[in-house]
């Protein structure tokens, strides 16, 4: 007997997490049309109902899209974008600093 390890093991959510994520979708979209009939349409309302879609979408992303599972490989996507967006801001900078003073001309 050799203890082998099983090649078809699971490392994702279950079928009680996809309920308990819709629950929560549902209960967040609910509260979201309770802020907007309750305080109307203001900033405040719009403030609150944007943290909602926030909640919501980390909710989503992170267990549809298996985020909270696979985060050990998502840091060689990320850590690279976030290098290439400071080079990015870094090497336009000047242009639009530039293009600013002189009038954009």
């Amino acid at each position: 007997m050799t203890n082998e390890p099983e090649a078809h093991a699971e490392a994702g959510p279950n079928f009680n997490t996809y309920i308990f994520i819709f629950g929560v979708l549902v209960v967040c979209t609910l509260l979201s049309f309770l802020v907007n009939y309750v305080l109307g349409q203001n900033h405040t309302s719009a403030t609150i109902i944007l943290l909602i879609a926030v909640i919501k979408a980390v909710g989503v992303a992170m267990i549809f899209m298996h985020l909270k599972f696979e985060w050990s490989k998502l840091y060689f996507l990320i850590i690279p974008v976030m290098i290439l967006g400071v080079m990015m801001m870094v090497v336009l900078l000047p242009d639009i600093v530039l293009d600013w003073h002189l009038g954009g001309e």
